[in-house]
């Protein structure tokens, strides 16, 4: 039996548009990702150290970074803000993500625990308990 020259199979070939945009997609998120990193620690504080802690990789909830440099300032990650403005914030976010929650105070090792105390305070009167401080090693 012979076969037509007409049913041979056409050379076959690979559409490379889908692998194209999720290489795309991931090399925005990575982007994106890494800008968040950035902007998380772009305050500069000098923080106190610690004998014992977790390490930032063994911490995988979700969370905002609230900085305090000794300037007196408060940073929402790069954003200077309120402390009325923090408990906003603090409570749009508890209520987005509505479990693992956690806020990290980047304080520096010179300011007062009262300014710190205000932060702890507006964290707790929205809900959060999950409150952890920066420190280095």
């Amino acid at each position: 039996m012979e076969i037509s020259k007409n049913r041979r199979s056409a050379p076959v070939s690979f559409n490379m548009t889908p692998m194209i945009d999720v290489v795309f997609l991931l090399i925005i998120f990575f982007l994106v990702a890494s800008h968040f990193g950035q902007q998380e620690s772009s305050v500069e504080v000098d923080l106190p150290k610690a004998k014992a802690g977790l390490s930032l990789a063994e911490q995988e909830n979700r969370r905002l970074t609230v900085s305090l440099p000794e300037s007196g300032h408060v940073y929402l990650g790069s954003r200077e803000v309120s402390v009325e403005e923090l408990a906003e914030i603090f409570l749009v976010e508890k209520n987005r993500f509505k479990e693992d929650f956690q806020i990290r105070i980047r304080a520096a090792k010179t300011v007062p625990f009262r300014d710190v105390e205000i932060i702890l305070k507006s964290a707790v009167e929205v809900g959060i308990r999950d409150v952890q401080f920066a420190v280095v090693q």
